[in-house]
Order: C-alpha cells, then structure tokens, then sequence
C-alpha cells in the first residue's frame, strides 16, 4: 500500500493534472470546433491545424484519465479511445484483442493500466504494437512488439523498488509506481527469453 508522503503527492500530481486538463482543453475543443466550421477549398494547412487539434485533444483526455482520474468503471472501446492519446501522431498502436470484450476496469486499475500502457509506448522509438491481454482477475500482461522495442532502462529498479526521480522524460515511471501502490497492483518484469521480444510487463492486483 502506498504510504502517507506517496498518497500526498500522487494526489497532488492528479489534482494538478486535472487543473491543466480543464484549462487546456476548453481552449482545444474551442480551436477544434472553428477549424471545423472554416470554409472554402481543402486548404493543407487548416488539415494540418485539424489533425493537431484532434492529437491535443486526445492527448488532453489521455492525461485526464491516466493522472487525473476517471470518475467511473471504463469499458474497451473507450480504453481503446484512451489509447489513441498515446497513437495519435506517432506510428504505433495498441492491440486490445487480448482483452476480454466485456472487461470493465475500475478507476483505481484504470491508471496504473493507462501508465503502463504510456511506458509500453514509449518502449517502441520506432514504432510497432503495444499488445496488451489478461483480466483483472488474473492481472495484465503488456509487451512492446516492434522494431528496436525495449523498456526504458528504469524499469527493472523500479519493478524492485527503487522509484526514479521524476523527469519530464522520465515522469511514467514514478507515476506508474505511485499509481499501482495506490490500487494495491504489484508489478513484474519476468528474465525475457530468447529472441528478440522484450518480456512482458505485468501488473498484478494483490489481495
């Protein structure tokens, strides 16, 4: 379970993160409904402005739900509408097939879940599939499959128990320990086997 000081700022990381996510998307969805409305010819760069605006967007609900909180149990098709905060703008995707259709993930799992799925994406430079299966009865298996996948170098501490410092390029991982702490998830990162696939990252809820 997590400690006091743990608990204190995770709930500090969340509240500010949903300050940010109320601030920053009334301006988005504001900026994404005019370029809709724009008319006249195809013109590149309002298509551009479009795309961006789309990304930021589910980037912003992404963050909302992953550090901010979700305020009820969450369903595949709106994980998998989570996911594409993560997709969107860089050549990977997040294969949900091996996860049962009517899974429901509470809010507690579905962050610790939701980072994991940001560290898996992150573990693929170059693109590929994050493939991600199990159940919350049995616990999740995630695994980076693509050319060059490997996890952050980080990850094997932190699986132990040494939490990172948090860096902008680094904040996954202290907010992944701090997460699964808080749903009681315990993590693990099995010896990979041969070949070329890293092993999977599990995230298991204990008791």
């Amino acid at each position: 379970m997590a400690d006091a000081s743990t608990a204190s700022q995770l709930a500090l990381a969340q509240a500010v993160c949903t300050r940010l996510c109320h601030d920053i998307g009334g301006p988005t969805g504001a900026l994404a409904g005019a370029l809709e409305l724009l008319e006249g010819p195809e013109d590149d760069a309002a298509d551009v402005a479009r795309d961006a605006a789309r990304i930021i967007d589910r980037r912003l609900r992404f963050w909302r739900v992953a550090a901010g909180g979700a305020s009820g149990d969450i369903d595949i098709p709106t994980l998998g509408q989570l996911s594409e905060g993560l997709t969107l703008g860089r050549r990977t995707m997040v294969d949900l097939d091996g996860l049962a259709p009517d899974t429901l993930v509470p809010p507690d799992v579905a962050q610790p879940l939701l980072l994991a799925m940001l560290v898996g994406v992150e573990a693929l430079p170059r693109g590929g599939t994050l493939r991600v299966a199990g159940s919350l009865e049995d616990g999740f298996s995630l695994w980076p499959d693509g050319p060059s996948a490997a996890w952050p170098g980080g990850l094997p501490a932190l699986v132990a128990g040494d939490v990172p410092v948090p860096t902008p390029r680094s904040i996954a991982l202290p907010l992944l320990a701090a997460a699964a702490a808080a749903a009681r998830m315990q993590l693990d990162l099995p010896l990979a086997g041969a070949g070329s696939t890293p092993a999977p990252l599990l995230l298991i809820r204990r008791g």
